[in-house]
């Protein structure tokens, strides 16, 4: 991804619209398949140029909370340390932001609509694990406060 989306002296609202220009102009090479600007931006931002309407879709992660085990089925975690059962996890849950839209600005007029005002959660790109199950959690890690944040990386002004 490039450095030029980090640069400040940019105004904000340019550099968003610059990925998502980069972005759109990616997806439409590869129809109909979720696509992301990097490795950094799977859990935040992703977008899907459906070819029968000739139309992009973007989509952005939501951290979901699970403190049942029901809760945790229903979200399909399938990692189990030490072979025991998952009993509470914090997730990764990529929800659609946008509605269908032609163009890069209309798409990212319906993005800024549907992140204005709401809270958001950054996470270390340089961390492969990004939640904790079981025992992990903490007090210094409450992962109820993350419900329903969207998910941010360091890496993209959003």
């Amino acid at each position: 991804m490039s450095s030029v989306y980090e640069d400040e002296r940019i105004p904000l609202q340019i550099r968003r619209l610059m990925i998502f220009d980069e972005i759109c102009h990616k997806a439409k090479k590869s129809p109909d398949e979720i696509i992301h600007l990097s490795k950094f931006t799977q859990l935040s931002l992703g977008v899907m140029y459906l070819q029968d309407f000739k139309m992009f879709i973007a989509f952005g992660g939501v951290f979901e909370y699970a403190e049942t085990r029901e809760e945790v089925i229903e979200q399909r975690i399938r990692v189990f340390p030490n072979d025991e059962p998952v009993t509470r996890a914090l997730t990764v849950n990529l929800k659609q932001f946008t509605r269908p839209a032609r163009k890069p600005l209309q798409l990212l007029w319906y993005w800024n609509a549907y992140v204005k005002n709401r809270m958001h959660a950054y996470i270390d790109y340089r961390e492969e694990v990004f939640f904790r199950i079981n025992d992990e959690i903490d007090s210094e890690f409450p992962p109820h406060k993350f419900h329903d944040r969207l998910v941010a990386t360091a890496r993209m002004p959003l």
